[in-house]
């Protein structure tokens, strides 16, 4: 990695002004939020494949995030005198973020239980059949590895 791109890694998400700070914030955060959004509608639709693939999208979000809000808590001392209506938005989007986020764990723990349940039962199932019911092989079954006869009256193996 050169030096360049080192300091790039480090550099500050959020800009040096106030408001500007607070927007990038925000839109972050509504980008978690839509997400969040996308997420619930996948689950709700039972379609795992698209709730995977938001995962990918969302790591990436949420490392913005992250640093960001990490940011802002480091500096939360120049936010004192903020605009007042951008810190009530920021506050709310958080709360918004918060349930949804929530809600989504909860209905991925609902589905994971119920995916345990049906494979034990599953599972379960196939053992009482294995052990209740017995197989019987048909007359005319092929069994490659018997020994059969040729027509010489001299025993082959069928391996």
């Amino acid at each position: 990695m050169t030096q360049s791109s080192k300091t790039a890694v480090k550099a500050n998400i959020l800009p040096a002004d106030k408001s500007g700070a607070l927007n990038t914030l925000i839109r972050i955060t509504k980008n978690l939020n839509a997400l969040a959004d996308r997420e619930a509608m996948a689950l709700a639709q039972n379609d795992l494949l698209s709730f995977s693939i938001l995962q990918d999208e969302k790591e990436i979000v949420a490392q913005q995030y992250s640093r960001a809000s990490g940011e802002f808590r480091i500096n939360l001392n120049n936010y004192r005198g903020a605009d007042v209506g951008l810190l009530d938005r920021l506050e709310s989007l958080q709360k918004e973020l918060g349930e949804k986020t929530k809600a989504n764990n909860d209905t991925v723990a609902k589905i994971y239980e119920r995916s345990k349940t049906k494979t034990q039962n599953a599972l379960l199932a196939a053992q009482e059949i294995g052990q209740n019911h017995h197989i019987v092989l048909r007359d005319d079954a092929v069994n490659e590895n018997a020994k059969t006869t040729n027509s010489n009256g001299n025993s082959e193996s069928g391996a």
